[in-house]
């Protein structure tokens, strides 16, 4: 049985919703936590503001004369009054009762409790907590955990209450539901929840509709990639048949997932780069390469001079310099055609290219080519031109086959440290001595070139039919 994969989409996709439902949950429960402390803390500091300012509005001299005699009392009705007014005025939070306690022997008992439904009797003693012997010192304090009692689950407030002369007589005791506070906490927790739901659901929707997004464009683009890519083939075929270069084989789609089509796409943008590049180091080649000889043009010379001229700068020259110029192209061109003239210059191309490497070649004119050597003397120069020459002479006597000899002069210099300031100044000495060359060949042939080849030719035809 063949075993489903699961795409690299439903994959990304159960991760983001897993890391979301754990982020969320985080989030909720830190938001919950610190709601929580918040609403507490502000019930807190509203339950001490109310048990003060009833503690400070109780008549402490008073209370500490109540008896039990004294329920229908006026400052009675006067206590209950205060503390009636104080409690209704709290309607933002549920605080339960307020009331009055003292203390007898070891225990805390009610003196007087406005409530007008089930009030405390007067002596009746209360529950312990564990802030009143705190408050009995005098400082207003807050039970930690509710307290349960006959009349329901309470946080309780302690607070003193003085008098005339400082003395703690008695506590204001303040009452604030828990159940209140627990149904506060359990409806936050549930809007949380379903806040955190529903970013979650939104936030999977997102992804899904993103993902169908993406997966679409992928698809658009494996189909825009296979044109270009067909497109880059026919276009280096020409790359693979002047080169060595191999075709690449296409990897067929074997499926639709996400993860066979970013595959497809991966090896189309592989093979057409590889496709580009050769195309473009061919194109690079074929800019800087003269179509005749197959050496460099004149880009190629100009690129090459920088070099050189940077290293005359940096003072790591060490080059050769021999220009070579065609004798009678011209004439040649004139009378026997452009034609012969072609062949005196690819023959011409072909000797100095033997002897010193096509890469160190450069076709400047229609008759004239540039040597560079880097690292060569010009004594070694001179001695490999002898040696062309004399293959030239053979050339001439055994192997030509058209009408004019093949001729050219040359001349070379080398680099001097310190006395040549830039290439020029190199090029300058190379070019004189080549023209010092002409001068001797035209010399020794005759002033007009035309005369002097017919007579070399002649007489070289003769000696091969001899």
């Amino acid at each position: 049985m063949k075993r489903r994969s699961i795409s690299i989409t439903t994959k990304s996709i159960l991760i983001v919703c897993s890391m979301l439902l754990v982020f969320n949950g985080v989030l909720g429960i830190i938001l919950i936590r610190k709601s929580g402390d918040g609403m507490k803390n502000l019930i807190r500091k509203h339950m001490i503001s109310v048990a003060e300012t009833a503690s400070a509005m109780v008549d402490g001299d008073f209370l500490e004369a109540y008896t039990e005699e004294d329920i229908d009392s006026e400052g009675h009705e006067d206590v209950v009054h205060t503390l009636l007014r104080i409690k209704s005025a709290q309607d933002d939070v549920d605080i339960k009762y307020i009331y009055l306690v003292k203390k007898e022997g070891e225990h805390y008992v009610y003196t007087i409790d406005p409530d007008p439904e089930d009030p405390a009797g007067f002596g009746e003693e209360v529950v312990d907590t564990p802030m009143q012997n705190t408050a009995w010192a005098g400082v207003t304090a807050i039970d930690p955990e509710p307290v349960e009692d006959e009349w329901g689950n309470y946080y309780t407030c302690w607070s003193p209450i003085r008098n005339s002369e400082g003395t703690v007589i008695g506590l204001v005791g303040v009452d604030f539901s828990a159940d209140w506070y627990n149904a506060q906490m359990s409806s936050y927790i549930k809007i949380v929840v379903i806040v955190c739901v529903l970013v979650l659901l939104i936030t999977l929707l997102i992804s899904i509709l993103l993902t169908w997004q993406m997966q679409r464009r992928f698809r658009l683009l494996n189909s825009e990639l296979t044109v270009l890519s067909d497109n880059v083939e026919a276009l280096a075929e020409e790359v693979r048949t002047r080169s060595d270069t191999e075709k690449t084989d296409a990897v067929a789609q074997t499926g639709t997932t996400d993860s066979d089509i970013i595959r497809a796409l991966s090896h189309k943008i592989h093979s057409t780069q590889s496709l580009l590049s050769d195309y473009m180091q061919y194109i690079q080649e074929r800019a800087y390469m003269d179509d005749m000889t197959g050496v460099g043009n004149r880009d190629a010379y100009m690129e090459r001079t920088k070099e050189l001229n940077k290293k005359i700068d940096a003072g790591t020259a060490a080059f050769c310099l021999a220009i070579v110029d065609i004798n009678g192209l011209k004439a040649t061109n004139d009378n026997y055609g452009h034609e012969c003239g072609d062949r005196i210059i690819t023959d011409t191309a072909r000797f100095i290219t033997q002897a010193f490497g096509a890469e160190n070649i450069y076709r400047i004119g229609g008759d004239e080519f540039i040597v560079i050597r880097e690292n060569l003397s010009e004594e070694t120069v001179t001695r490999i031109f002898d040696r062309v020459d004399a293959d030239v002479s053979r050339f001439n006597r055994e192997e030509k086959d058209y009408a004019m000899i093949l001729s050219f002069s040359h001349g070379s210099a080398a680099y001097r440290p310190g006395e040549d300031s830039s290439y020029k100044d190199v090029f300058k000495r190379a070019d004189d001595s080549m023209y010092q060359g002409k001068l001797n060949f035209y010399q020794n042939h005759g002033q007009r070139p035309r005369h002097a080849y017919e007579e070399l030719s002649r007489s070289n035809i003769q000696e091969k039919k001899g």
